[in-house]
């Protein structure tokens, strides 16, 4: 019997404790016209389908919740439940097509049937139209979720730099009592993080409905900022996302506190290859943003600091240990132990913000190219604002998901677009050399 794992059954529990929550992740795509019918789409999706196993396989849960939900093929799958067609509303533009991301990924799975889908979206401005792909988090995580885009997409040649992600593979001696100590030591500096962020935050209640959009940047204009400071294309990316939380804060009349933004950085955990399977294999680390470092550089230096010390630390490690940990408990006691954490108000992480190294190379779908990939990532647990990064042939897009209600998600947006550009060509920070 194929179970899942206490991550991905955790992330079912999500939703059954609050009705508000869907735990699902995704992206739009944004091909060149002419769209495909409907049809079509379906007879491709039907002919691939063989390619990813687990997307022929349903949730089953156990009597009394005594063991943890399996996978069981499910006899009566029916493509054309899955691939549905939806229009965008009239002038088809940037808007219009983030209202429809919002509304699509608002709206849970039926846990009776595989757990995925994807939305044919026809009458974007300019002959364009989009593909809105959704896997629940319990099928799949940011990484192993790329999978659903072999199913959809072609590439007409391999990818130059095949994305090497997480961390490194463990080895027999790895797995030694330096390891366990090394994680040991991981898990006290997790812990410590675990303190309530400072003041008031971006935290709340989780309301129906999502609100959504995205901004793109090209890679290429932080190349020689990453060679001169010695840091990664993560690194640039959080502290731009620092920068516009910075300015969504003052937005606010909040105050940028070191303390005031800590993020969930998830962490995969593939043993550093790109996985040729479904499930979630990632832990986290939790980091405070530098919200309150005005100087975009000195920003990215503190995020390199911080994400560095952090690893050397071993927190990714603990999170792993952890889950195997929990894997030792029976599901009765895990899921019950799990759901009630999830009913308790939180206040130690204020947003969650993951990268997912994409395709390199072109996408197209029937002949049709892909112009954008836009990410997606589903909020929980009083994290009112996610930011998903993702990048795909040179550019990396940021898409920023949110309750409903955070009618100021532009703030954020802009901001960290804005410091992204700061950033753009070399750059020294202020009183020193680098």
């Amino acid at each position: 019997m194929d179970r899942l794992s206490p991550l991905s059954a955790a992330f079912l529990d999500a939703e059954d404790v609050d009705p508000e929550v869907s735990m699902v992740i995704g992206s739009c795509a944004v091909l060149a016209g002419p769209a495909p019918t409907l049809d079509e789409v379906r007879r491709l999706v039907e002919s691939r389908l063989h390619l990813a196993p687990r997307y022929r396989q349903r949730v089953r849960r156990a009597q009394l919740d005594l063991r943890s939900p399996s996978w069981v093929d499910d006899p009566d799958l029916d493509v054309d439940r899955h691939v549905v067609e939806l229009g965008v509303s009239p002038p088809g533009g940037d808007r219009e097509l983030a209202d429809l991301v919002g509304e699509v990924m608002a709206a849970r799975m039926d846990r009776s049937r595989p757990l995925w889908d994807i939305a044919v979206a026809d009458g974007l401005a300019g002959g364009r139209w989009a593909l809105v792909c959704r896997v629940h988090h319990a099928l799949a995580d940011g990484v192993s979720g790329t999978e659903l885009l072999r199913v959809v997409y072609d590439r007409e040649q391999p990818d130059r730099r095949p994305p090497r992600v997480g961390l490194r593979p463990t080895s027999a001696r790895g797995a030694s009592l330096t390891a366990a100590a090394r994680a040991l030591r991981g898990g006290l500096t997790l812990s410590g993080a675990l303190v309530p962020v400072h003041g008031p935050s971006v935290v709340g209640p989780i309301r129906s409905g999502r609100r959504y959009t995205w901004r793109r940047v090209p890679t290429e204009s932080v190349r020689e900022l990453r060679r001169t400071l010695g840091v990664t294309l993560n690194d640039v990316a959080l502290a731009s996302v620092a920068g516009g939380f910075r300015d969504l804060l003052e937005h606010r009349g909040l105050e940028p506190h070191p303390r005031a933004l800590r993020s969930l950085v998830p962490v995969s955990a593939w043993s550093g290859t790109s996985p040729r399977t479904t499930g979630n294999r990632v832990t986290l680390v939790l980091a405070d943003l530098p919200v309150d470092v005005e100087h975009p550089v000195q920003r990215v230096l503190a995020v390199h600091q911080r994400l560095g010390e952090l690893r050397r630390t071993g927190e990714p490690e603990a999170g792993v240990w952890a889950q195997r940990l929990a894997g030792a408990l029976p599901r009765a006691v895990l899921g019950r132990a799990g759901r009630l954490l999830l009913r308790l108000p939180q206040h130690q992480v204020a947003t969650v913000t993951t990268n997912v190294p994409g395709p390199t190379v072109p996408l197209s779908c029937l002949g049709r190219p892909v112009e954008q990939l836009l990410p997606y990532v589903p909020i929980a647990d009083q994290v009112r604002v996610g930011i998903a990064m993702f990048s795909y042939c040179g550019d990396l897009t940021f898409g920023f998901s949110a309750d409903r209600d955070v009618d100021d998600l532009d703030v954020l947006a802009d901001g960290t677009e804005a410091a992204w550009w700061a950033l753009s060509g070399p750059k020294v920070p202020p009183g020193g050399d680098v």
